[in-house]
């Protein structure tokens, strides 16, 4: 017997931009790739949310993030 049988598989859902900043309030910025795409990424209910962003725009996002924290 695998414990692998117990560890659900997690799907991954890709969104435009737009409706993943509406949907999700919180998120992290990561970079999967190099070059200037970074990643938005949130997880809700074993689900993986993603969203592609210029390395400029995701600056943008971060001080919004930082202004209203």
């Amino acid at each position: 017997m695998s414990i692998d049988q117990f560890n659900p598989k997690m799907r991954e859902v890709r969104l435009d931009t737009e409706v993943f900043e509406e949907r999700f309030a919180e998120y992290d910025i990561i970079s999967e790739f190099t070059g200037i795409i970074l990643t938005l990424v949130a997880i809700e209910d074993n689900v993986r949310y993603t969203s592609f962003v210029t390395k400029s725009y995701a600056e943008v996002l971060r001080k919004q993030k930082e202004v209203i924290a």
